[in-house]
């Protein structure tokens, strides 16, 4: 008889040399839950009506983060989050409980990779997207498949886009506390062997267990840029100890 386990990230996640530590580079990034973020540019790039026609303000919020960051045309898109646009969401379930009809645009754009399609289409990237959705840990699987993507395309570069709004005050009861909206864009490229380079070691189910819980990822890794200590992030199934290569703790 066939048996089947869940697999541990901490155990699927192998480097060439053995270990389970990653590394990559932050290229550059934007945060709107921040007071500022550090760019080379003075002004945001202008948003293509593409990208503002019929999405919601957070999901607008995340495609200016990236849009941005400009990526180039062969970087591979990651977007995560735990509730999407929810406010899309929760029209087409009142408009289902009282049999209305259909909104087409919440429809057409209420699946999970809806925002990495339009920003694919708006700046003709074709290398490919990867929407997840792993309830608080979504940043966290997020952020593990950025890593790999480089880890096994060392030509490319990766976009990692996190965005989530408070749930409406209907699920107030599913609520975990998060007073307002995160949204994070990062640019991921390979490491140069600096000391600005940053060192991603997984923290397993069991020691995440130990620990107490994140309330969210994404500020931890925001905290980590912003601060430069070395920082730890435990979440259900996944955690992340991230550091600078060229740090002494």
């Amino acid at each position: 008889m066939n048996r089947t386990r869940r697999l541990d990230p901490s155990e699927a996640l192998e480097t060439a040399d053995g270990s389970s530590e990653l590394q990559l580079r932050v290229e550059d990034w934007r945060a709107s839950c921040v007071a500022r973020a550090p760019s080379s540019a003075p002004t945001l790039a202008p948003l293509p009506a593409l990208l503002r026609r019929r999405v919601s303000a957070v999901g607008q919020e995340a495609l200016q983060a990236a849009w941005t960051l400009q990526p180039p045309p062969a970087a591979r898109f990651v977007f995560c989050s735990r509730h999407g646009e929810f406010d899309r969401t929760l029209r087409l379930l009142k408009a289902l409980a009282t049999r209305e009809e259909l909104s087409p645009a919440d429809f057409n754009l209420s699946v999970a990779n809806a925002l990495a399609g339009l920003l694919a289409i708006a700046s003709k990237n074709t290398a490919g997207h990867t929407a997840i959705a792993a309830g608080d840990d979504s940043f966290a699987f997020g952020l593990l498949e950025a890593a790999t993507c480089l880890a096994s395309r060392s030509d490319e570069q990766v976009l990692l886009v996190y965005f989530d709004d408070p749930l409406p005050a209907e699920y107030s009861e599913l609520a975990d506390g998060q007073q307002s909206a995160t949204v994070l864009a990062a640019l991921l490229g390979q490491p140069r062997g600096a000391g600005d380079d940053i060192l991603l070691s997984p923290i397993s189910a069991v020691d995440c267990a130990k620990r107490p819980r994140t309330p969210s990822h994404a500020r931890d890794f925001l905290c980590f840029l912003t601060e430069g200590k070395e920082t730890l992030s435990a979440g259900r199934q996944i955690g992340w100890r991230y550091r600078y290569a060229c740090a002494k703790y």
